[in-house]
């Protein structure tokens, strides 16, 4: 039977581990995106931008009956909504463009592709994973409108477990920094201060992208089914730490 798998942001550093991760474990991917992966040339992908997407019910109608195409007769097992929007400011008021845009991809794209593609994952008895983050939980200045989406995400990963119950699964990965181009661009690659986050970790270092992915198949694939609406830590111990001076 064809394994398929759906995934948001697909182009990034931790979208192309996710792809990697699932078409190496014999699952066919759709991926979505703004841009088109360089690295991927074997998935399906389709150019579309979120934000538009919860706002445009035209642009709603392509992105499905393009997946319904490429699916033809099958099922959906996996979606993976890892495609984030992150706005950094401390400069209040902020745009409430920004905030808007801050929910629609990390918060309202999710439970869309969720509740469209409910059908096909009850019918697989599938499992959603929700790339959420440490800020659901924690966070620092700048971060408001990334920080309460995620947290939202979190909470919504709970709730649409209690709602659809043993259809399907539902569960979220809440990772520390990532070593993806955007963190590394968020720190204009200054070596210096990304060592500076590192040894901030327990570990003393900050996780790779494929460590996500490999715990994102893991916990979709059958053997762990009682895991339903958990949102894992995945901070390397930093979410255990204060800060405080020594």
């Amino acid at each position: 039977m064809k394994k398929l798998c759906v995934i948001t942001g697909a182009s990034g550093s931790l979208g192309v581990a996710l792809s990697n991760a699932y078409l190496d474990c014999g699952y066919k991917v759709f991926g979505i995106d703004l841009v088109e992966p360089t690295t991927l040339d074997n998935i399906e992908y389709y150019c579309a931008d979120l934000n538009r997407i919860v706002d445009d019910q035209k642009e709603k109608e392509y992105l499905f009956e393009a997946i319904n195409t490429w699916k033809a007769e099958a099922e959906i097992s996996v979606l993976v909504n890892n495609a984030a929007f992150q706005h950094v400011s401390t400069q209040h008021p902020i745009e409430i463009d920004k905030f808007k845009q801050s929910l629609n991809v990390n918060l309202i794209a999710p439970y869309i592709l969720t509740t469209h593609l409910s059908d096909d994952l009850e019918k697989t008895k599938g499992s959603v994973i929700n790339i959420s983050s440490i800020h659901a939980r924690l966070t620092k200045p700048g971060f408001s409108f990334y920080a309460t989406s995620k947290a939202a995400l979190s909470m919504l990963t709970k709730s649409l477990a209690i709602d659809f119950g043993g259809k399907f699964r539902i569960n979220c990965i809440e990772p520390a920094a990532i070593d993806t181009k955007m963190i590394r661009d968020g720190f204009k690659n200054d070596e210096k201060k990304i060592n500076e986050l590192k040894y901030f970790h327990p570990q003393g270092r900050i996780a790779q992208s494929e460590e996500i992915a490999k715990l994102a198949v893991k916990i979709s694939e059958p053997g762990v089914d009682f895991l339903h609406g958990a949102c894992i830590d995945m901070s390397g111990g930093i979410s255990s730490r204060l800060h405080d001076p020594e």
